[in-house]
């Protein structure tokens, strides 16, 4: 253990995906403003649905209001409060089952801290149960105003004084956790809960993690 610890310093999850289901963000993107467009516009909800939907994807993933629902309410012109839909659904978060185990292992040998693409205001309810477990927490969009890339990567390591080789990112997200992490100096770790993608540093669930950490550090 004590070569694993003087090489590999820091883990680093990404959130959605990761360490919690995508159930949280869909109730609110795929039901919630969809139901309040509905009520707006008098119109029934699969044709609201489809409206929201189609919004969403002109503005697509790189666009950073894409993930503010600030931005979304304003421009659907919604009277209503971010903070009142996100409490509404903050018991529909759930933890993948793998997590809290493999977080309680993982803290004994590692600083442990979370990266993600999401505002803070989506952060902060996923993380209720979760916070005790990490020392640092990221949002690349509130703290940085960029998506994940790979000079967020670098800033990251920058603020907590490591080399980049001395962290391992895990995230589900191809190009945003994976690749760029790994282009920014960052050992990643691509989690594909799909199984569609193979290799060496590609993992179905979390629990494979230890695996990859033994297999590369502990040769």
């Amino acid at each position: 253990m004590e070569k694993l610890k003087n090489t590999l310093k820091i883990i680093s999850f990404d959130v959605d995906g990761t360490l919690v289901n995508l159930e949280y963000n869909d109730l609110i993107w795929f039901k919630e403003i969809p139901e309040l467009v509905a009520k707006k516009k008098k119109i029934n909800f699969e044709k609201s649905l489809k409206y929201v939907y189609e919004e969403y994807a002109k503005l697509g993933e790189h666009n950073l209001n894409w993930y503010d629902i600030n931005y979304w309410i304003t421009y659907f012109r919604l009277k209503v409060s971010p903070k009142k839909i996100l409490e509404k659904y903050e018991s529909q978060v759930k933890i993948f089952p793998e997590v809290i185990p493999l977080l309680e292992e993982l803290k004994k040998n590692f600083i442990l801290i979370v990266i993600t693409a999401m505002p803070r205001e989506f952060l902060v309810p996923k993380m209720k149960k979760l916070e005790k477990y990490f020392k640092f927490s990221f949002s690349a969009l509130s703290d940085f105003k960029e998506l994940k890339n790979s000079e967020i990567y670098s800033k990251i390591s920058k603020t907590l004084n490591v080399c980049p080789e001395q962290i391992l990112h895990i995230g589900d997200h191809w190009e945003f956790d994976y690749l760029a992490a790994q282009k920014a100096g960052m050992n990643a770790i691509y989690l594909d809960r799909s199984n569609t993608k193979k290799g060496n540093f590609v993992v179905n669930n979390l629990t494979e993690i230890k695996r990859v950490i033994r297999d590369k550090y502990n040769n």
